[in-house]
């Protein structure tokens, strides 16, 4: 199941080209859950700027972890490399294409 998130909303408001940001809403739209900004993913997320993830890398992680979704996906080799060294993430962090391989099982 897809799921959408304050953060994943503020990022799609900043897409200057309006058929890509339309183009990400829809995709947006197909998700059953909308997750909100804790308390706690705000602190889970300054840890791991603490140990070199970027800002808004930082509040997606967190987001996905401390809402237990199942996959937290990236494109973004060094996101994905810093995000594994996590501890006690309580998420798996997968490429989009492990996240395809795990779907055809």
């Amino acid at each position: 199941m897809l799921v959408n998130s304050e953060a994943l909303e503020y990022e799609m408001g900043r897409i200057p080209n309006n058929q890509r940001r339309s183009e990400v809403a829809a995709i947006l739209a197909l998700s059953k859950e909308r997750i909100e900004i804790t308390d706690e993913a705000e602190r889970l997320a300054e840890s791991f700027e603490n140990h070199g993830i970027s800002p808004m890398d930082a509040v997606h992680l967190a987001l996905a972890s401390t809402s237990r979704v199942d996959f937290f996906t990236t494109c973004d080799d060094r996101l994905l490399r810093k995000a594994n060294a996590e501890a006690g993430l309580d998420c798996k962090v997968v490429s989009a294409l492990a996240l395809v391989s795990e779907a055809l099982r």
